[in-house]
């Protein structure tokens, strides 16, 4: 009778107990869910790419704070700026296409006055507005994880020996399962930075993935990591350009003066003819 006592009671307890580990156990996933949701709208709050993101309010408050007056040839991009942002048209997509010439510009400015070589001037400055949207430190980490699965692709399909566009085909199946563990790895480990990336800067790394492979194909491995550290370092000076405060309202409120000053930038690099500040340092014993 005891035997059979305990039995019962173990039966009658057993739920008890397992009902209050599964209350628990679901209150735990609820507040890492709140958690994980709050930091991922908080990455996205802070992105400018986005056409609902709080710096939207914030770029259409400078427009709000300043007088342009009367329609006149110093002020009529400012006039149709604000008459786009009234229809509708976000703040920060003009922001970041007044911006991007400036950004290729320094890059310009970098090759031609510095010495940076990088992989030209496109791909630094599409990974600029990556950077933007991801934010550096993620940025950097997602750039590293598609270089790795970039290099680990090209390893695997010369050994295929395929045409370039099946191989080019197999190395983006590639690259693509590689973000995608590292994005399903993110979301496990609470890393909300990470796991709320939104597809376009995804895509722009991807897609940049066949310049990485390139660029290993032709140079040297030590020429290789050079570049794509040059590349990585003009990307990061690009980013931080974008996603800066002043700079911003710089080129918002003055868009004629802004596009001005970067077209002559452009037009003194071009016809600069001197040596480079690398060349400078590397000859400076001839020089002297």
């Amino acid at each position: 009778m005891k035997r059979i006592a305990i039995i019962f009671l173990l039966l009658f307890l057993a739920p008890t107990a397992v009902g209050a580990a599964a209350a628990e156990a679901t209150a735990s996933a609820e507040m890492a869910t709140s958690a994980g949701t709050l930091s991922i709208e908080a990455v996205t709050k802070q992105d400018i790419t986005e056409r609902t993101s709080a710096v939207k309010g914030r770029l259409e408050g400078y427009l709000d704070e300043k007088e342009i007056g009367k329609l006149s040839w110093l002020n009529f991009l400012q006039q149709a700026i604000r008459q786009a942002v009234d229809k509708g048209v976000s703040a920060n997509t003009i922001v970041l296409v007044l911006l991007f010439p400036l950004v290729a510009g320094l890059i310009a400015a970098a090759r031609h006055l510095i010495g940076l070589t990088g992989f030209g001037i496109f791909v630094p400055a599409m990974l600029s507005v990556a950077f933007v949207a991801t934010g550096i430190k993620v940025g950097i980490i997602m750039f590293a994880v598609v270089f790795l699965g970039a290099s680990l692709a090209r390893k695997v399909t010369e050994r295929l020996k395929l045409q370039y566009l099946p191989r080019m085909a197999l190395m983006m199946w590639l690259v693509s399962a590689a973000v995608l563990v590292v994005l399903l790895g993110a979301v496990n480990i609470n890393l909300g930075s990470l796991s709320a990336v939104s597809i376009f800067p995804i895509l722009i790394l991807m897609l940049l993935s066949e310049n990485f492979i390139e660029v290993q194909t032709g140079k040297s491995r030590h020429e290789a990591v050079q570049v794509m550290i040059q590349t990585l370092v003009m990307a990061i000076i690009g980013a931080v350009i974008l996603k800066t405060n002043w700079v911003q309202k710089l080129v918002l409120l003055n868009p004629e003066i802004s596009l001005l000053v970067m077209a002559l930038l452009d037009i003194y690099v071009g016809r600069y003819t001197g040596l480079r500040a690398l060349e400078m340092w590397k000859f400076r014993k001839i020089i002297k």
